[in-house]
Formats: C-alpha cells, sequence, structure tokens
C-alpha cells in the first residue's frame, strides 16, 4: 500500500506542478500570445530600422574613395586626363612636376614637352565620379596627408554607437521603449536635415558623432518593443522580422545612390522618411511588460484592454490577472552594474566576446568581399544585400525547432570554417570561384548570427533590464567595428593574416555560447518546470520574463 500512499508535501507539489503547466505570464495570458494586435505591430515595428540603417549605410557611397589627380592648370584644361596624370603626376597624385613655361597640350600629347625633375605639393585635385558623385572625401580633400580622417569620422561615428547602445538603453529601461524609440527617430530626422547644411569636415564629424548615438538607440528600442508585445514562439518570428529592413535599406541607399550621386542628396532623401514615422506615436503603445515590470500597472491596463478587443479576448479576469502577477521588482531601478550581479555576471562577458567576434566576422567578410570583382560599388552592394534575405528567412524555422544556443553556435563555427577553407583554397587552387563560394558560405552563415544572436540575448536578461542588456553588448560591437580597418592592415605581415584571425574569433564566439543557457519555448519552460515540480525541487527556471 506504500506506493499508493499520499502525503500532504505530495499534494502540494502536484497543486504546484499544475500551476507551472498553466500559469502564463500577464500580457499573454490578458492578450493571448499572437494576435491581430501583435500582428499589426509586428508589421509596423521594423520600419523605424530603416532610417537608421539609411543613415548607418550611406557612408558606403558618401565616403567612397575613388581615383583622384591633381588639378589641370587653366591653360591645359583640354588636355585628356590620362596625358596630364602620365606626364605631371609620375609618382602619386599628391605631388606635381613642376610645369616649364610655354607648356601646352600639343607638345604633351606629342610628347615633346620637357621634363623636369622638379616637383611640388598638390593643393588642388579632381576625382573621378564614374560610380558616385561629390563625397566627403572630393568636398574637404580628404586625401594624402589628410586621408587618415575618413576612417577617423568613422571611427568616431562607431565610437558613438558603442556608447548609444548603452546609453539609449538605459534611457529606454528608464523612461520607456516609446518615448526614447519616438524621441529618438526626432532627433535623428533633425540631425540629418542639420547634416545637408554643415560647411566643415569637423562639423560633419560632431554630426555623425551624434548621429551614430543616436540611430543605435532607435534600432534597439524597436527590436526590445517589438519581442516584448508578443510571447511563446512569435517572440522568434517578431524579431526576426526587425532584420529584413537591413538588407532592404542597403538596396534602397544604393539604388537612390544610382540616381542622386552626390552626398547631400542622397542624405536628403535618405532623411525624408524618418519624419513620416512620428506619426505611428498615435499607434505604437508602450510596451505593457515594461510597464509591468516598472509598477506601473494602471497604464499597462489601458493598453491591454485596447489590445485584447482587438484580439477579441475575454476581460473577466484582467483585474485578477495583473494583480497576480504584479512585479516583483517594481521597486528597483535599472541599474548597470545589474549586468555584472549573480549569474547576469557571467552572461554579460560571454556576450561580449560572442558580440565582438560575430561583427568582426560579419563587417570584415563584407570588407572582403569587396575584392571579389563584381562590378560596381552599386551592383556589388545589392548583391550582398540579397544575401543576407534568405538568411534571414532561414533563421525563423531554424530558431524555432532548435532553440537558440544551438543555431548561433553552428552559424559561427560554420563560418569560421569556411574562412579557413578559403584561404587553403586561396593558397592550394587556382579558382577564385570556390574561394568566394567558401566566403559566401561564411557571409550566408554570420548573416544568420546576425539575427539569432540578438534575440538569443534579449532573451537572456530579465525584462526590466533587457534594453539595458542588448545594449551595452553593442559596446563590444562598437569596439568590433573600429577594429576592423585596422584588421586588414595585418597584411602587411601576412596576406593570409587577416582572414585566418577572423576565422578564428569566430570560431571562439561560437564556442563560448555554449558556457551559455539555452533559452526554449514556453511550452518547454513549463515542461521543465513540471519535472522540477515532480522531483520536489520545485523553481522557476526562467530567468528571462
Amino acid at each position: 500500500m506504500g506506493l499508493f500512499k499520499i502525503s500532504p508535501t505530495e499534494i502540494l507539489n502536484k497543486e504546484k506542478q499544475q500551476d507551472a503547466i498553466e500559469k502564463k505570464d500577464a500580457v499573454s495570458a490578458i492578450i493571448g500570445d499572437f494576435g491581430r494586435w501583435q500582428l499589426m505591430m509586428t508589421l509596423i515595428i521594423p520600419f523605424f530600422a530603416f532610417p537608421s540603417t539609411f543613415h548607418l549605410y550611406l557612408p558606403t557611397f558618401t565616403t567612397k574613395s575613388t581615383d583622384f589627380w591633381c588639378r589641370r592648370p587653366a591653360n591645359l584644361s583640354n588636355l585628356p586626363i590620362e596625358y596630364w596624370i602620365n606626364y605631371s603626376q609620375p609618382l602619386d597624385a599628391c605631388s606635381v612636376r613642376k610645369l616649364p613655361s610655354g607648356i601646352t597640350v600639343e607638345s604633351i600629347m606629342n610628347y615633346t614637352a620637357p621634363i623636369l625633375d622638379s616637383f611640388q605639393k598638390c593643393t588642388e585635385w579632381d576625382f573621378d565620379r564614374t560610380d558616385v558623385g561629390n563625397t566627403i572625401i572630393s568636398e574637404w580633400d580628404l586625401i594624402c596627408d589628410n586621408a587618415s580622417l575618413t576612417t577617423l569620422a568613422e571611427v568616431a561615428f562607431l565610437i558613438s554607437v558603442g556608447v548609444g547602445g548603452v546609453t539609449g538603453g538605459w534611457f529606454s529601461d528608464k523612461f520607456g521603449r516609446k518615448k526614447i524609440l519616438m524621441g529618438m527617430i526626432a532627433v535623428q530626422s533633425v540631425l540629418g536635415i542639420i547634416c545637408i547644411f554643415v560647411r566643415t569636415f569637423v562639423q560633419y564629424i560632431l554630426v555623425r558623432l551624434a548621429m551614430g548615438l543616436v540611430s543605435v538607440s532607435v534600432v534597439y528600442a524597436a527590436f526590445v518593443l517589438s519581442v516584448e508585445l508578443v510571447g511563446g514562439r512569435w517572440v522568434t518570428i517578431a524579431g526576426s522580422f526587425n532584420f529584413f529592413p537591413l538588407p532592404l535599406a542597403y538596396i534602397i541607399v544604393s539604388l537612390v545612390s544610382m540616381v542622386l550621386p552626390d552626398w547631400r542628396d542622397i542624405q536628403l532623401a535618405m532623411t525624408i522618411p524618418g519624419p513620416f514615422l512620428l506619426l505611428l506615436w498615435f499607434v505604437i503603445p508602450e510596451s505593457p511588460r515594461w510597464l509591468l515590470s516598472s509598477g506601473k500597472i494602471e497604464e499597462a491596463k489601458i493598453i491591454l484592454e485596447k489590445a485584447a478587443k482587438f484580439n477579441n479576448r475575454p476581460l473577466d479576469d484582467l483585474d485578477k490577472i495583473l494583480t497576480s502577477y504584479a512585479t516583483e521588482n517594481k521597486s528597483e531601478k535599472p541599474n548597470i552594474l545589474m549586468l555584472f550581479k549573480g549569474h547576469l555576471l557571467k552572461r554579460t562577458f560571454c556576450l561580449f566576446i560572442a558580440w565582438f567576434s560575430m561583427n568582426i566576422a560579419y563587417y570584415g567578410l563584407v570588407l572582403n568581399i569587396g575584392k571579389f570583382n563584381l562590378g560596381n560599388l552599386h551592383i556589388t552592394s545589392i548583391v550582398l544585400a540579397a544575401v543576407e534575405i534568405p538568411a534571414i528567412a532561414l533563421c525563423i524555422p531554424v530558431l524555432l525547432k532548435t532553440g537558440r544556443r544551438t543555431p548561433v553556435f553552428a552559424s559561427m563555427i560554420i563560418c569560421g570554417i569556411a574562412c579557413i577553407t578559403s584561404e587553403l583554397f586561396a593558397i592550394t587552387l587556382d579558382n577564385a570561384w570556390i574561394v568566394i563560394l567558401c566566403l559566401m558560405v561564411g557571409k550566408f552563415t554570420i548573416s544568420g548570427t546576425n539575427v539569432m544572436l540578438p534575440i538569443y540575448t534579449a532573451e537572456l536578461y530579465p525584462t526590466v533590464i533587457r534594453n539595458l542588456g542588448v545594449g551595452a553588448t553593442q559596446v563590444a560591437a562598437g569596439l568590433a567595428l573600429i577594429c576592423i580597418p585596422y584588421l586588414w592592415e595585418m597584411t602587411a605581415l601576412n596576406a593570409h593574416l587577416p582572414m585566418s584571425t577572423l576565422a578564428l574569433l569566430s570560431i571562439a564566439g561560437g564556442g563560448i555560447i555554449l558556457l551559455l543557457p539555452d533559452t526554449k519555448s514556453a511550452a518547454d519552460k513549463k515542461r521543465d518546470s513540471a519535472i522540477e515540480v515532480c522531483d520536489g525541487t520545485f523553481k522557476s527556471t526562467d530567468n528571462t520574463p
């Protein structure tokens, strides 16, 4: 009979087991994991990524390096460029041969012009306009002695991206997703207009510095808001949808730059869409999960009532659910130090390494693919962007079927192997297409990582500091981006060193992912909780509300 004896402890455990299986978070319990309301928001919120991506990608064309030559004097303005360069600039375009008196176009073309061995520094240049029009390089002569200023401008911008990820995340966690999202879009639009009217390079750097702070805040506030409006497996789908605008924005910028080659014109064209997004203030809600975690129950109630009615969900138990699910940490304010406390310390450390490695691999491959001789800059840009679209689409079923940790790990490892393989084939085989194929595999897989890692990161942090955690990883991302220009200078030591370094970092980043816990679907979490209850050791295994 002892086998059928039921003790009070077993009864309590059975009750806890039932609660663990049936219990859902407040937002999903009221409006469901996904409905018409969430569908509408999932389709609308990704539009906020377009202006930010426009501004992030504009330097591909506005800072494009092109051929240049010392400007011809007025009396030689009719001389073909090839003849002028061959005669006056045999070393480089930074110095020009002193011209003898009485020199003519005919004498240079007939090779009868006297040649002096005396040179002087060039002070005025003309630029090749074949692929792009007027760029910041041609406008402010960022060449020769000033060539490093172009890199300096982008390094400053990328530093501000890293800082903006933290500050924007902190403000978003403190003041709300919607306020920061809309506020940053407004500031971004103003900065975009100001950038058109700058007259000095210093002014341009200052505007781009501010733009980096703002743009990354918009992208990640929108991302976190979108995943907090849905539940269950729909978090993966909603999160992935935020990445489709990235390659589409790359394509749009490439196409617009064909029609508007001047950097000020394309800057204006890419700024115009931003202000129209402010009209969505009356459509986009604040995150109910953020409101609940911040103790703003009444504000969350208003939003949830509207969403539930839109989804045709009953509201009978609304007050009861909100009361039972009131946040336990409503008095605790977001603080960056929270990222380095308890079990979050290990997660933050591992995610920093993973984000650094992923960005080195992703942007490193983008720069390397530019050496494939695919055609002009615009076509190359469109082709590279198109590679990402199927990678993003594939991430959705992969994440739904296999969770988070395994596909992130596998994609980074495959990327590293593909990069190493490309280098081995480059050494042993004289077939460029095999090398290109390997690199395209690497680009495809790391593009998938670029989608999956933010989703995984968001799920590893609790709601109250989720946006802060996601944003903080951008410090590592920014450091990686700063290193990219200097990474390729390693070719001075060995031609294969940059790609080998990139491959090893990608593999290392994938390996460290295995030290992190996997985040599972809602059903899996409930099943795990039920198993723990049956063992008599009931505890929550979900650290990400």
